[in-house]
């Protein structure tokens, strides 16, 4: 298992965050959605890692996640890899919509969102770095929110006995940070392998300590599907809320 993650290739896909109490302080990241295009369950829910795609990868999918008052909302994007992680430098492109259902925004599919772009490296070790920026070029209701966020990020694949984990530590800006907070701020996230097809996470993102579950039903079809609770620790006087991911990853080459 050790060699296939350190191969794998991940398609990040951009949810740009909404407008309330606990949405507005996600991660707009595509960490939320992270495929493993190889198959894998995710390594987190919201945190960047530091792997990452390469050229042929694309990667299309979905975060909902509830809020106060009984209400849902959601975000879709698609990511396309670029590059060579294991010989030069690997990329990310992401373009992402937000609001889908309406609950959390005046906006309709397709009239807020934004970008995210990042660079990633794989080292030796099995790890990997990346740096990035997320919700950049926003439009629509997006506007009124979070500035770009600037994150650097470091993934390592840890044997855990006879199981596998990926741990990550990063530091970034805006939504990693609480709001209306200025300068960087850290977060992590841990993931252990009970197979390639099933992980169960803990994160930081910065603001948030999150717990989910992420299982790659099928080893021969590269579909993600992420369950966790946001906000565990009920921060800023709000609720835990439920957040599901969706991916599915293509790879042309």
């Amino acid at each position: 298992m050790a060699a296939d993650i350190y191969r794998f290739g991940i398609a990040g896909i951009l949810a740009m965050s909404a407008t309330s109490v606990v949405w507005a302080q996600s991660a707009p990241e595509a960490a939320s959605t992270i495929i493993a295009v190889q198959s894998f369950a995710s390594p987190t829910l919201e945190t960047p890692v530091g792997f990452g795609g390469s050229w042929g990868s694309v990667g299309v999918g979905a975060f909902g996640q509830t809020l106060a008052d009984d209400e849902f909302d959601a975000s879709m994007g698609v990511a396309v890899g670029l590059g060579d992680p294991d010989r030069y430098l690997g990329a990310e492109f992401g373009v992402g919509f937000s609001s889908l259902t309406g609950d959390n925004s005046e906006d309709s599919f397709g009239d807020s969102g934004g970008f995210s772009f990042k660079v990633h490296r794989n080292l030796p070790g099995y790890s990997a770095v990346s740096v990035g920026v997320n919700g950049f070029g926003v439009w629509g209701g997006a506007e009124d929110f979070n500035d770009p966020s600037y994150y650097a990020a470091y993934s390592k694949m840890v044997p855990v006995g006879r199981f596998a984990s990926i741990v990550t530590i990063g530091a970034g800006t805006e939504v990693f940070n609480d709001p209306d907070d200025g300068g960087v701020n850290v977060f992590g996230s841990g993931a252990l392998y009970l197979t390639p097809q099933v992980a169960l996470i803990g994160e930081y993102t910065g603001r948030f300590v999150n717990a989910a579950v992420s299982v790659a039903p099928y080893s021969w079809l590269p579909l993600t599907v992420t369950v966790g609770a946001v906000n565990v620790t009920e921060r800023f006087d709000a609720d835990t809320e439920l957040a599901v991911s969706v991916g599915f990853g293509f790879n042309f080459t």
